[in-house]
């Protein structure tokens, strides 16, 4: 496949063996929300993820999701439901119980005024204020719908202002450096400076990780192209987003977010929905269908399923599916190649992928920090791509690039590095008898370039 799979760990997953048959039915990338749960919970997914991982002699990616500046139930500890019409109280609370719906977020009692809408559920869950107190508010369900400890909640068209991004998930990000996990999902941003600002700790703690930004805020969506040039890749929380829009404008600013973030070269991430029914159900509707071949064919590089496997009944049973689905449209994904501005390594990467389709050609690359083979993955190449690598961070943050395949060497030079990828690519039977293969490396500050072809005779 050359879209990628991703899964949230959750109860229903977190288990050596589901995990091990979630790798082996397609999904080498791995989420944990850090919005549910604690550390002890996730090292024993973390833990249960690597022996896996060990044991069917593959790498797995690890995204920590962190829970960011959002605004949480921490109250009613059992699920509470109601119907179109009642009201009820949501009151100040850090103290978990089974009585009245609470948060324990000032800042969130006040700016919400009288008249408000919220959202919560992913958007199908709608409340219109209609008294505000001190520490508690009177709202009236608009909507059948359910209040859920750790669920989101926002105030439609406010977003709420809450300071120093950094300081506020600075235990969270150590809490992923101690999961060693290979990227981080930052939840809430507004702006580039968010991103900056994580990253920049991290430089200064000697700390390497790839940064997700999630576009699920008013701000984000405003800002989308400038975060995305500060991210590593980008993740279409849809959600959320359905929280903060009209679920019928959610489509628009998907396609929105993923035409802007592929136009400067940075991987998308969709999530949220794409199986929901799969929760319950063994089998997808037929939207949901039709839902996830549109993601595929716009040239989505990831689809990340969420509570389908975090919390669902066929876990394993929706990565099947989503792979079924992939394989059956991933030939139909046609992208625009005319990306004004590209710079000159950009051009020599199409120029690699233009030359390999010509000839009908697999593409292998020798990276030490995986540029180019992300350059050559945003022309969405009909040709295989196989990315060697002696560095096992690089090989891991390669995994979510639509079309690589990443493979480790020994090597640390690149001529010697495509010598020993062009053997493994032999061994393994990646390629065989009449393929061609385009051999090469990053544009180097170098007289001369190296783009070697090999016409296999054995």
């Amino acid at each position: 496949m050359r879209t990628k799979i991703a899964c949230t760990l959750g109860p229903s997953s977190g288990d050596k063996e589901s995990i091990r048959a979630l790798i082996q039915s397609g999904c080498k990338i791995f989420r944990i929300n850090f919005s549910h749960g604690e550390i002890e919970t996730w090292r024993t997914w973390t833990e249960n993820l690597r022996e896996a991982s060990r044991m069917i002699k593959t790498d797995c990616v690890l995204i920590a999701d962190l829970k960011g500046r959002s605004i949480r139930f921490t109250a009613p500890t059992v699920p509470k439901s109601y119907i179109a019409g009642q009201s009820f109280y949501i009151t100040m609370s850090d103290e978990p119980s089974d009585d009245s719906p609470s948060i324990d977020n000032r800042e969130f009692f006040e700016s919400v005024l009288e008249d408000d809408l919220l959202v919560t559920d992913d958007g199908r869950g709608l409340m219109k204020v209609l008294k505000k107190e001190d520490d508690k508010i009177l709202v009236k369900s608009l909507n059948k719908m359910n209040i859920v400890r750790g669920k989101s909640l926002v105030i439609r068209n406010k977003e709420i202002a809450i300071p120093d991004y950094l300081a506020h998930c600075k235990d969270q990000i150590m809490d992923a450096v101690r999961l060693g996990a290979d990227y981080l999902g930052l939840s809430f941003i507004t702006s580039p400076r968010d991103i900056d600002a994580v990253k920049e700790f991290l430089i200064d703690s000697g700390i390497e990780m790839g940064l997700i930004a999630k576009i699920e805020t008013i701000s984000a969506v405003t800002n989308v192209e400038e975060i995305a040039r500060t991210a590593d890749a980008v993740l279409v929380a849809r959600g959320d987003l359905g929280m903060q829009f009209p679920l019928e404008e959610v489509p628009r600013l998907q396609e929105k977010i993923i035409k802007t973030a592929m136009s400067i070269g940075r991987p998308v991430i969709v999530a949220t929905q794409l199986l929901g029914s799969m929760i319950s159900e063994p089998i997808p509707s037929r939207s949901e269908i039709v839902d996830v071949m549109s993601c595929v064919a716009d040239g989505v590089d990831v689809l990340m399923l969420t509570g389908e496997t975090a919390i669902g009944n066929y876990p394993v049973d929706a990565v099947n599916w989503l792979r079924r689905i992939i394989e059956t449209y991933e030939g139909e994904v046609k992208i625009s190649r005319n990306f004004a501005h590209i710079y000159t390594v950009d051009r020599f990467a199409l120029g690699v992928v233009e030359l390999a389709e010509t000839l009908n050609a697999k593409i292998g690359i020798y990276t030490k920090r995986g540029n180019t083979a992300r350059r050559i993955s945003r022309f969405k190449p009909r040709a295989q791509v196989f990315a060697a690598t002696n560095d096992s961070k690089t090989l891991r943050r390669l995994m979510i690039q639509w079309g690589v395949e990443p493979i480790h060497v020994d090597s640390d030079e690149y001529d010697e590095g495509l010598e020993e990828l062009e053997k493994k690519l032999r061994e393994y039977d990646l390629v065989k008898k009449g393929d061609t293969l385009i051999l090469t490396y990053g544009l180097l500050d170098k007289p001369i370039h190296n783009i070697k072809i090999v016409q296999l005779t054995s």
